[in-house]
């Protein structure tokens, strides 16, 4: 029974006069109850954990297009350290070859809270043309300098929350949460590429197994949504909380893990 009906269900019988005020009690308590249950988990504040993984931590990944036809591959590696934090950092590399384009974006994050400081996005589309971006992220505002596929640069200051994440780094921070049942977040997210500031919603929804070319994996399939999109990621129960699977709602795109190699 959705929210909907059971809303009308309590009104139709909120609508007998006979009833004892013994009684509307007990089904006013029963309708906050029963309203509760179906409604959704209480936001908590975000509190990141230790980061999970180990310097050089590589995953691979099979692209699955819209048509659930093979489209490419995509990595994701971890190290420690990074070019401009001197303190705790690490460094994320994503890189993605899929129906004739490459992507590579590097993130740098603080180890403490995994805020982003520096973040590069390379992609070399099919006719040889590269776009660039390079973020440079402060407390309350990110400076972007963009090169498009003519060569012509441009840069822009975008005051942004304190606390923003690269959103391209979320599938990190989500491994780093203390995920339960009923967990759920919320975080301040910023795409360079497209100016785009969010407002993220990570929401577990159930535990699934799931089967990959890596491997069976037990599960937390975690719903990633803003107001216009909803993706869904599956991330392994138990240290170091590998990304098994995740399915982008923008783009239709499924990545499924082919390898795992564990970082030292």
């Amino acid at each position: 029974m959705n929210l909907y009906q059971r809303h009308r269900d309590a009104e139709r019988l909120g609508s007998v006069p006979t009833r004892s005020v013994g009684t509307r009690k007990l089904l006013l308590v029963l309708w906050v109850w029963l309203l509760a249950g179906c409604g959704q988990a209480q936001i908590q504040p975000l509190r990141v954990q230790a980061v999970p993984w180990a310097n050089g931590e590589r995953s691979t990944y099979q692209v699955i297009d819209l048509n659930s036809d093979f489209a490419g591959t995509a990595t994701i590696e971890f190290s420690a350290g990074a070019t401009q934090i001197e303190e705790d950092a690490w460094t994320m590399r994503r890189e993605v070859a899929a129906q004739g384009d490459q992507e590579i974006v590097v993130i740098e994050m603080s180890t403490s809270g995994l805020r982003p400081v520096l973040s590069t996005l390379e992609r070399m589309l099919s006719d040889n043309r590269q776009q660039q971006v390079k973020t440079i992220y402060s407390s309350g505002q990110v400076d972007l300098e963009l090169t498009t596929a003519q060569n012509v640069t441009t840069n822009e200051r975008i005051n942004v929350p304190s606390d923003v994440r690269d959103q391209r780094s979320l599938l990190a921070l989500v491994r780093a949460l203390p995920l339960a049942n009923g967990y759920a977040t919320q975080v301040n997210s910023f795409l360079p590429i497209a100016n785009l500031l969010e407002r993220t919603t990570i929401r577990v929804i159930d535990q699934e197994q799931v089967q990959t070319q890596a491997g069976d994996y037990t599960t937390w399939r975690v719903e990633v949504s803003t107001t216009d999109s909803e993706s869904q990621a599956w991330i392994a129960i138990g240290a170091p909380y590998i990304l098994v699977k995740f399915t982008d709602g923008r783009t239709g795109g499924t990545y499924e893990l082919q390898e795992y190699q564990e970082g030292n």
